[in-house]
């Protein structure tokens, strides 16, 4: 299902949070590591052969750089982790670059780094991280910049919709927690939003909509048990049904659970970008320090659980 992990820098130090994580991934599924780096034009950087600033222009765009020298510092790190890796060095628009990339090996993940709300590091989110989300073919690691590092897999979270959409992640979910001996929660939020409807102005609401909250809740819990049916039997498989405002409540899942990871689809129901950034996926990258494998909702390579 992986067959090569990409990670993503752009020489900072924040970056650097991706190599872990790509190191675990390799380990899980026995993958080479590729250390991916877009140098794009109008921006200085170190170039380590000729030992200054380089500036590339859009006139003056080709670089003769020795991959391997250039992300030499990353290529140490994971050596030391025992996994000797791959370098390459990528000319362009970096979200552009990296999903070009992406389609040049078999099977890959690529690994992002993220600051979260505000400082939007080049290593990814912000306006990168989310055309990469919008347009990469392959599932790809949001790693959080000073949160723990991703060194073990323990515990994985899987948001659920009861969309076949969402349910695109399960196959990613399935086979980190069998490689990793890690235990995977499935969790579904019953859109009640309970909180607004159950004591509004502090006076409790019709027997009519109270009944329709147990109603949405039974349903929500009804799907959860049929997935857990379809997961792998050997694999150690807990539900949790909420009630309430999505994103509220899977903030606040995460922040109970703890998680190591959690696994979701780029949309869920409504076709549009539900999961995605500005909806429940960005609400989890700004809230929260966990690290998200976020999985494409399209793709032509389907596999069943």
């Amino acid at each position: 299902m992986i067959e090569t992990v990409l990670a993503a820098h752009d020489g900072s130090t924040a970056a650097d949070a991706v190599l872990p994580a790509s190191a675990l991934l390799a380990r899980l599924f026995l993958a080479p590591v590729v250390v991916v780096r877009v140098l794009e034009t109008m921006r200085p950087f170190y170039d380590p052969m000729r030992g200054e600033v380089v500036w590339l222009s859009p006139e003056e765009s080709r670089l003769d750089v020795a991959a391997e020298e250039f992300l030499a510092e990353q290529l140490a790190v994971l050596e030391q982790l025992g996994l000797p890796a791959r370098a390459v060095v990528r000319l362009g628009r970096a979200e552009e670059e990296l999903v070009a990339e992406a389609t040049r090996w078999p099977a890959p993940v690529l690994v992002v780094a993220s600051h979260g709300r505000g400082g939007l590091g080049r290593a990814v989110l912000g306006s990168i991280a989310d055309r990469v989300l919008r347009t990469a073919p392959c599932p790809v690691l949001v790693v959080r910049v000073g949160g723990a590092p991703l060194e073990r897999l323990e515990h994985v979270l899987v948001p659920l919709d009861g969309s076949e959409r969402a349910e695109r992640a399960l196959p990613y979910a399935c086979a980190l927690a069998e490689r990793a001996q890690a235990r995977m929660t499935l969790v579904r939020v019953a859109e009640t939003y309970r909180e607004v409807l159950l004591e509004w102005r502090g006076r409790p609401i019709a027997a009519a909509a109270q009944e329709m909250v147990r109603q949405l809740e039974q349903e929500a819990l009804a799907y959860l048990e049929d997935v857990r049916t379809r997961v792998p039997g050997h694999l150690d498989v807990r539900i949790q049904m909420l009630s309430g405002e999505p994103k509220r409540e899977l903030v606040a899942a995460v922040e109970r659970e703890r998680p190591d990871l959690v696994v979701l689809t780029t949309r869920g129901r409504g076709g549009m970008t539900r999961w995605l950034l500005g909806s429940v996926t960005e609400r989890l990258v700004t809230a929260t320090r966990v690290p998200l494998f976020v999985v494409p909702s399209e793709t032509t390579d389907e596999r069943p659980l």
